[in-house]
């Protein structure tokens, strides 16, 4: 009786144990999340304040252009209006929103930035007009005041506790607005809503609203059943053995795709989600997340890769000309080419994981919008003359290959790339090769995690 009786206070005993251990671990659980959320909501809320700073200048800019009465004034102000519209653009991507809740408001920065980067090249000229550009200003000027008003009122709910971004960041990752009222998100549309009748832009810049119509060049063929779409995304991932199909969606926009998504077999596998295009089954992006270990590969080793992977999905000429690193990944962007010529508006970026050499991600939206076979002209320079273009205070010249850039608002120029330097900056300049002219500056910003051009 009393052996049965001490197993018993052992079990007991135990029990207690565990239920502290437990008790203690989920503690210590639920402080780190409350660190990790605390941290979160300061990157969002530094990021959101950034963004009306930001807007709140771009509002005080557009009203002192219209009152600039000088060429010189007024290059000063687009300037600054340029940069600030480009740094709130910055801001809002790095808020946990989706595109359906900021895409008209991502639009009018961008739009307001290239708009302010033409007329000051305008301006520098002296080719600025004043009366439909100026009423232009004027509603460009209005609308950022509303934008302004109601990122300050939406600064003021979380002010107040109403609101915490992390919140939306947690919804984000399941089903937007399922919610409701709650959730930050309504503050978005809300905003959004002011966004709607922004005046439609028509200027010489790569974002102005007439080219939102753009065919997409590199998408071909007969359009595929979903049926083709699954077995298509199966064959890029390059192992079918691994992965079945769990659902298939679609996607419109300016290349319409079926959403394919793949769930990994094995257990440590990670799901992945494949575009396919509706017309022609071409790959337009894929995605998949896993943490990534400590790296294993070197950057030249997961280079080629990447364009093994290229090839193997019929890219063969295509020369790598940038690449990113970051959080374990190597970001390469490649380009076409044609009659040894790089087409630069033509590129795919492919991610590898260093730990593994696995391919992360792949996006081809800007090779299927742009790539075509060109009538390339003749250069009428040689390499030497236009060499000798280049301001003479450069040095250590290198390059000259030719290449095809993209010109606002849509065309295509050849040129010569040619690398140089100034003092310790490195820079990319490129010449016309049919008229000698500098059509194009590009600054090199090396560092640990890529190669930059600004």
């Amino acid at each position: 009786m009393e052996i049965r009786e001490k197993h018993w206070l052992w079990i007991l005993a135990a029990g207690v144990v565990l239920a502290g251990a437990l008790g203690y671990w989920g503690y210590q659980q639920f402080t780190v999340r409350q660190r990790l959320e605390t941290a979160l909501n300061n990157k969002y809320y530094r990021a959101l304040y950034d963004l009306t700073e930001n807007v709140q200048n771009m509002e005080v800019l557009l009203s002192k252009s219209l009152v600039a009465g000088t060429p010189e004034a007024q290059s000063t102000f687009l300037m600054e209006l340029w940069q600030r519209a480009m740094a709130a653009q910055a801001n809002l991507n790095q808020l946990p929103v989706t595109d359906a809740l900021t895409g008209r408001t991502s639009k009018f920065l961008t739009q307001v930035g290239d708009y302010a980067h033409s007329l000051m090249q305008q301006a520098v000229r002296g080719e600025l007009e004043s009366g439909q550009q100026w009423e232009t200003i004027k509603r460009l000027y209005q609308q950022s005041a509303d934008l302004n008003l109601a990122l300050h009122e939406l600064q003021s709910r979380i002010a107040s506790g109403q609101l915490y971004l992390s919140e939306l960041a947690r919804e984000s990752r399941r089903t937007l607005g399922r919610e409701g009222p709650r959730l930050a998100n309504t503050s978005f549309q809300a905003i959004e809503k002011h966004m709607e009748n922004f005046p439609t832009l028509i200027y010489d810049g790569p974002f102005s609203d007439h080219l939102g119509k753009r065919v997409a060049r590199g998408v071909t063929g007969e359009n595929i059943s979903r049926e083709k779409a699954r077995a298509r995304a199966l064959e890029v991932t390059g192992d079918r053995g691994r992965y079945v199909v769990e659902r298939v969606g679609e996607s419109r926009g300016k290349i319409p795709s079926y959403l394919v998504e793949l769930r990994p077999l094995r257990k440590d596998g990670v799901p992945v989600t494949v575009a396919i295009t509706r017309q022609g089954g071409h790959l337009n992006w894929m995605a998949s997340g896993r943490r990534i270990g400590n790296a294993t590969w070197s950057m030249e080793k997961a280079r080629q890769k990447a364009r093994d992977y290229l090839a193997s999905l019929g890219y063969r000429d295509m020369v790598p000309v940038y690449y990113e690193k970051q959080n374990g990944l190597a970001v390469f962007n490649f380009a076409a080419t044609q009659e040894q010529v790089v087409l630069y508006p033509d590129q795919i970026k492919v991610s590898v994981a260093l730990d593994n050499g696995q391919i992360m991600g792949i996006e081809a939206s800007s090779y299927l919008m742009n790539h075509s076979r060109r009538e390339l002209p003749r250069p009428r320079i040689g390499l030497q003359e236009a060499r000798q273009k280049l301001n003479p205070r450069l040095k250590e010249i290198k390059g000259g290959r030719l290449v095809l850039i993209p010109v606002p608002p849509d065309r295509e120029k050849l040129a010569y790339e040619f690398q140089a330097r100034l003092d310790r900056d490195l820079f990319l300049v490129y010449i016309d090769a049919l008229d000698g002219r500098e059509v194009q500056i590009l600054r090199v910003v090396r560092n640990p995690e890529g190669i930059l051009t600004l």
